[in-house]
């Protein structure tokens, strides 16, 4: 709360509402159609966490992309063809540089990867000349590493760590000891110019050079449950695949998900002790709807 106070009439701090994210919103004219709405891949799930890879693209969907590719390694593929859900195209690959030669407008990547295809992931992400959204496996590839494929990136990035994520992150850069959660969003994004960071956490702060601070407003400690971040990727990732800047695509995703999984709470379908993240995407389109109703007001 010391934050969202510090921030008020600050012009390099903001607090993100309804109202200051509905300009950011894709908006859809009337002869819209699926090529426009964004071609998203993921590279995500291995044996023993195919739950990741489908929540993550269950939040591209619900995020409105237009197309999502789910690509997979051949020993997954059986498994998980089976469980995704119908409106996604998983495709089988004996290496994910096959990613590099499709057309996406944004490729997200890590949840639920596991380690065992590091180097292929690394090049994918140095390479991609869409922009990427990183988290979970693929951030803790970063840190093993280095972060020497974010150094070598030109395309935009989002990252989108917990806590425990980013301390490995700032430990892969030995004497950088920065204090405290904005301090640390805001010099990583100096460090990195074209990334955009969404720290996780009960006030997430989401930094970016040449963009105020922001702050969200919405959540509860009913997401500390396992598959929000994975959600919040994948819808992300739809939000810049429809044009979104990365920047925004961050404000709205982190606002999105608290709102959605705060009205899930308020409306019964779940209590703080049981949300998981499916509740967070059955009630997506009502936190889509109360930005929205801003323009329906104007």
């Amino acid at each position: 709360l010391r934050e969202l106070e510090d921030a008020k009439g600050d012009l390099s701090q903001e607090v993100l509402t309804a109202a200051t994210l509905l300009p950011r919103l894709p908006r859809r004219s009337f002869d819209f159609h699926k090529g426009q709405a964004g071609r998203v891949g993921l590279i995500a799930g291995s044996r023993g966490y195919l739950g990741a890879a489908i929540l993550t693209a269950e939040g591209a969907l619900r995020g409105g992309a237009g197309l999502v590719t789910l690509y997979v390694k051949e020993d997954v593929y059986p498994l998980i063809a089976v469980k995704a859900p119908v409106e996604v195209m998983v495709k089988c690959v004996a290496d994910y540089h096959e990613v590099l030669e499709q057309k996406h407008d944004c490729l997200g990547i890590g949840p639920g990867l596991g380690h065992a295809n590091e180097v292929e992931v690394l090049e994918v992400i140095c390479r991609a000349p869409c922009p990427v959204v990183l988290d979970a496996d693929a951030l803790n590839m970063l840190a093993r590493t280095g972060l020497a494929a974010l150094h070598e990136r030109r395309a935009p990035s989002l990252l989108t760590p917990h806590p425990g994520e980013m301390a490995r992150l700032v430990e892969a850069m030995p004497g950088w000891s920065p204090q405290g959660r904005v301090q640390t969003a805001r010099e990583f994004v100096e460090k990195f110019p074209a990334t955009t960071l969404l720290l996780k956490g009960s006030r997430t702060v989401i930094a970016a050079q040449d963009h105020p601070t922001a702050y969200n407003t919405t959540g509860t400690p009913g997401m500390a449950s396992g598959g929000m971040g994975d959600v919040l990727t994948g819808l992300c990732a739809a939000l810049i695949g429809q044009g979104t800047t990365v920047c925004d695509a961050a404000c709205l995703g982190a606002w999105l998900s608290g709102r959605a999984a705060e009205v899930a709470i308020a409306t019964g379908a779940a209590s703080e002790e049981t949300l998981v993240a499916s509740d967070v995407l059955l009630h997506l389109a009502a936190a889509f709807g109360e930005v929205i109703g801003g323009l329906r007001k104007a």
